[in-house]
């Protein structure tokens, strides 16, 4: 059986900033603390975590050392509970979601009713509700179908959403407001693994998605996998691979989400071969 490994692999430029930071950190020999997560992966967790690492979910859970912000980043009074506490603070934040955060901020400002496209609890949309709290947070065609009419609208995403969702969004609020602004903060990283899992689709009919359970953009190549007519699977390890799913097979497709380290997907890829 031939393993197909997508030409979109390994970590995307954001993780590999946020882990490299937190490493980093950890090499001060002080106390080290992620604010939450700091990429949704949970092997990257476990490395962390053995090189003395605490995950908090508050600044106040901190009493010493270095607090290092997740690449989801952070709503501004967050971060200012950090400052107030007057401990070191090393922002791992993705720069695109920076970049999303400036956009929000700036549409609420300028008094627009600003539409966020993503998941209300996922850390990133927490964080740009902290730079527009009246936004209106939107996932689905059913969710945004039920938007009043608006006179100023203004549309952002959540980095990970899919572009055809973020289109077909814009798309709508045009028909129900007089005026609209738009800024697409969906990740081009991510829309290229998109396209990478697209062809891999062409290739084969049998998907292996390898990603954090709780990753967005790991979850959105599962989706696009099967959307297409693919039989997909998403798991965490080369553990978790079941014999029955490679019996037959000629070839199997094998990706990551952004967060997945390559030696993670190697390691998937020489269990699939071994099993078959």
């Amino acid at each position: 059986m031939e393993v197909l490994l997508a030409r979109e692999n390994g970590f995307c430029f954001g993780v590999k900033k946020a882990v490299e930071l937190t490493e980093a950190a950890t090499e001060t020999g002080r106390s080290v603390h992620n604010l939450g997560q700091v990429v949704h992966n949970p092997k990257i967790s476990e490395r962390l975590a053995a090189r003395g690492v605490k995950v908090i979910s508050d600044p106040s859970e901190a009493k010493d050392g270095i607090i290092v912000i997740r690449a989801h980043g952070i709503p501004p009074e967050t971060r200012a509970k950090i400052e107030a506490q007057g401990m070191e603070c090393i922002d791992a934040t993705c720069s695109l979601v920076l970049r999303a955060q400036r956009f929000t901020k700036q549409l609420a400002d300028e008094g627009y009713t600003v539409i966020i496209l993503g998941t209300r609890e996922h850390p990133e949309v927490v964080g740009l509700l902290g730079f527009a709290p009246n936004a209106k947070v939107v996932e689905t065609k059913e969710e945004w179908d039920r938007l009043p009419k608006m006179k100023r609208a203004g549309v952002v995403s959540q980095s990970t959403q899919p572009p055809w969702a973020f289109t077909a969004l814009v798309a709508h609020v045009a028909e129900i407001s007089q005026e609209l602004k738009v800024f697409n903060t969906v990740c081009p990283v991510t829309v290229k693994r998109q396209h990478a899992a697209t062809e891999l689709s062409e290739r084969t009919d049998t998907i292996i998605v390898v990603g954090g359970k709780n990753s967005a953009n790991t979850r959105e190549l599962v989706n696009l996998a099967r959307m297409q007519g693919r039989t997909a699977y998403h798991i965490e390890s080369a553990a978790e691979l079941e014999p029955a799913w490679l019996a037959g097979k000629e070839r199997v497709g094998l990706i990551g989400g952004c967060s997945t380290p390559m030696e993670t997907l190697l390691e998937v890829k020489e269990r699939a071969e071994a099993l078959s």
